[in-house]
């Protein structure tokens, strides 16, 4: 039984590792901008003094915020939701699943899509979201983020960011401002690697990573081939 419990736990800690590499990335790619503070992993749960006694075992477990980003010069909030699926996140598929009550219960890869964006389909989630949000950053304005690896049927991406239920839901029916978007793999790179070189180390991995691949003329570029496996391959500059 200790074995067990052993291999239990390390299959978990290889899982929360894999899915950290997005967040680690992002927050290097958030970190860049001056005057920028992030806090990763913020709990968050319904109050369980305004539930209903039948309704507190429902929500007593917490959810969490990937990462949430205050930038002082902006004075903006970023609360940001990362999704490291290898699949990449169909825009399309999510929209029709968290749109309809009655397939919030579809399983996307291995568990019910609902789970992945309570905030996005349960008013008393929403509620705990936004408190949440607003207890930790003190505004009232937010943009509310999707980082993937890539995305599928990109053509729905505004429907997704202007759906109304959505919206009203993160929102607090209006009393809130909310921006919905979407942050790819691809535009973390791509931002970073065209800014002007600078021959000042830099203060995060991920610039770190990308300014020794500057250093030697090594660029990120999109395969025109759609039978690659991945969708990007490295390149030596000419």
């Amino acid at each position: 039984m200790l074995g067990l419990h052993k291999t239990v736990l390390k299959i978990k800690l290889y899982q929360k590792l894999k899915e950290d590499i997005l967040e680690q990335l992002i927050d290097g790619y958030l970190l860049r901008q001056p005057g920028t503070f992030t806090k990763h992993n913020v709990k968050f749960r319904p109050d369980q003094n305004g539930l209903k006694k039948e309704d507190k075992n429902k929500y007593s477990v917490h959810s969490d915020i990937d990462i949430l980003s205050i930038n002082l010069k902006t004075k903006m909030t970023d609360v940001i939701t990362c999704k490291s699926w290898q699949g990449g996140f169909d825009v399309e598929k999510h929209l029709e699943l968290l749109s309809d009550p009655k397939k919030h219960t579809t399983k996307v890869s291995g568990r019910e899509v609902w789970k992945s964006f309570r905030e996005l389909t349960n008013p008393i989630w929403s509620k705990a979201f936004r408190d949440k949000v607003i207890n930790e950053s003190n505004r009232k304005q937010y943009n509310y983020i999707i980082a993937v690896t890539k995305l599928k049927n990109s053509s729905k991406v505004k429907d997704f960011c202007n759906n109304k239920n959505f919206l009203k839901l993160l929102s607090d029916n209006g009393k809130l401002k909310v921006k919905i978007s979407f942050l790819t793999l691809e535009t973390i790179i791509t931002t970073i690697q065209n800014e002007p070189q600078s021959t000042a180390v830099e203060s995060t991995e991920i610039g770190r990573f990308l300014q020794l691949l500057n250093a030697a003329d090594i660029k990120f570029e999109r395969s025109k081939n759609k039978s690659y496996r991945n969708e990007h391959s490295l390149k030596k500059s000419p």
